[in-house]
């Protein structure tokens, strides 16, 4: 799907392009979203520069990611797809900067473009132009990515407090330490994604203000990227303590198991202890010798039952001396 976007009275108008001829006059945005083979062609036709394949996108060298060709600039970088859903995926982005026009490519609908149409859509200088619109979009992506993390600090604090606090009476422990140990390893993916989108996106921002002339930019645009180039170290900081926190987490959890299951096993080692003695003296008594001196004794059935729960009850006792129970 190719759209176009066109500045018309203070705002941002979206003209959907079924070909290369519809082109609108004056547009200073094309959005492709899953383009085809045959639309690559045709705007690369239109407007004089290369798309991207897929699989160029998804290449992880930087040269393939960041460089200069026939005075456009050629950004990819990753951006968090889904970050609400069970399977959020950090889905390459490539934008495509000349003079004044801005093409971006995509194979998802990373929420940061919805949110600059809507901004732009009701409020947009009449001067504004690809560099512009470029930079609403990097704002936007970095806004989102602190929300993201912001959302997943909030969930990593009540799994921490679930693991350590005690769970509700009747709750199953095999039952609460696996659910654990799925929202863990689902925040941990959110976390991976984040900071693979964070590091393709400083990288992008050192590129762009590096290639940048003094001339094409205003000031505060210039201030705009540095602004937004320490807003991601920040948060690329913040990601990284949120990923050793869960792994922490997931240490605890872990650790938690093991005491569950030490737990079951001391009881099974306990009763087999305690059961050891009756044992014993009931197997005394099953055997069937001639010459046993109880076997003529009146008391001697309930004597031998007296003697295996005493000798049953005294290892426990025992036990609970020594702090083993």
């Amino acid at each position: 799907m190719l759209t176009a976007y066109v500045p018309e009275n203070g705002s941002l108008i979206a003209v959907p392009v079924p070909d290369a001829a519809a082109l609108p006059q004056g547009f200073v945005w094309l959005d492709l979203v899953s383009p085809t083979e045959g639309e690559d062609k045709i705007i690369e036709q239109a407007i004089g520069v290369e798309i991207p394949t897929r699989e160029e996108m998804g290449e992880i060298e930087q040269s393939s990611r960041l460089y200069s060709e026939n005075g456009a600039r050629y950004m990819t970088a990753a951006i968090v797809c889904g970050a609400d859903t069970e399977t959020p995926v950090a889905a390459a982005v490539s934008f495509i900067l000349t003079a004044k026009l801005l093409v971006t490519v995509r194979y998802g609908d990373p929420r940061p473009f919805a949110t600059v149409k809507h901004r732009l859509g009701k409020a947009c200088p009449e001067s504004v132009d690809g560099e512009g619109v470029l930079l609403h979009l990097l704002d936007a992506v970095v806004d989102r990515a602190a929300d993201v993390l912001e959302q997943i600090g909030a969930d990593v604090e009540r799994i921490s407090r679930r693991i350590f606090e005690r769970g509700p009476v009747g709750e199953s422990a095999n039952q609460r330490y696996r659910a654990i140990l799925s929202q863990i390893g689902r925040k941990e993916g959110l976390v991976s994604s984040a900071r693979e989108s964070l590091a393709s996106f400083q990288r992008l921002l050192s590129f762009l203000g590096t290639e940048t002339d003094a001339a094409e930019v205003t000031k505060d645009q210039r201030a705009a990227i540095k602004s937004m180039s320490r807003d991601v170290a920040g948060l690329s900081d913040y990601a990284a303590f949120l990923g050793d926190k869960l792994q922490f987490l997931l240490d605890a959890t872990i650790g938690m198991v093991g005491l569950e299951q030490n737990n079951i096993i001391k009881i099974f080692a306990v009763l087999s202890v305690v059961l050891m003695p009756p044992t014993l003296i009931a197997s005394i008594y099953g055997m069937n010798f001639q010459h046993m001196p109880e076997l003529d004794w009146t008391y001697a059935y309930p004597a031998a039952l007296v003697a295996m729960v005493i000798s049953g009850i005294l290892p426990y006792v025992f036990f609970k001396w020594r702090g083993w129970l």
